[in-house]
């Protein structure tokens, strides 16, 4: 089988797994290597803070924008689902190939969307790391910040419940999780 190896393997190699994403196919080696050579020191400290509107701020004053990934992608992945769900529900072996086509596309969408929030975070994190040598972070609980907000029931009415600001909360649901806050 062809492997298309992007880097050479530094150490030996401990385990090798293969795995598909869409119609690709990854070959993940994890080597044992020696301990690398640290990087060199700046004296520097830093504090950073996640944000909706920003990336990332720091204590330094400097602002990392964000990029908005979902968003920038959000027409495209609309005209592809929509497509997707003009489809009728079949069993998997009953599926036409437009259908399968269609599934592939909204899959290698939200993949990119992916990849551009991972490639973003990491970029992000070494530069924070090659500047400074400690960086000191908030503990955040992104799931339990984009929970959905609880009913309110209505006290005067049994069965009715008071406006609770959930479309509201909807929009930042979704922009805490276009940041991509949890992929680094």
């Amino acid at each position: 089988m062809k492997v298309n190896q992007h880097r050479p393997v530094a150490g030996h190699v401990k385990t090798v797994s293969v795995k598909r994403e869409g119609r690709k196919w990854f070959v993940v080696l994890t080597v044992e290597q020696d301990q690398p050579e640290p990087l060199p020191g700046t004296g520097s400290v830093v504090g950073i803070d996640l944000g909706i509107a920003n990336f990332l701020a720091d204590s330094n004053g400097v602002f990392v924008p964000n990029p908005r990934h979902g968003r920038r992608a959000a027409a495209r992945l609309q005209t592809a689902q929509q497509a997707l769900s003009r489809f009728p529900r079949r069993k998997a072996r009953d599926r036409t190939g437009n259908h399968r086509r269609a599934v592939e596309k909204v899959a290698h969408l939200h993949g990119k969307v992916r990849r551009q929030r991972l490639d973003h975070a990491h970029k992000t994190a070494l530069g924070l790391v090659r500047a400074h040598d400690v960086i000191a972070h908030e503990d955040l609980k992104i799931r339990n910040m984009s929970k959905a907000p609880a009913p309110k029931p209505d006290p005067d009415q049994s069965g009715a419940f008071l406006p609770n600001e959930a479309a509201a909360k909807a929009g930042l649901n979704r922009s805490i999780a276009d940041a991509g806050w949890g992929c680094s």
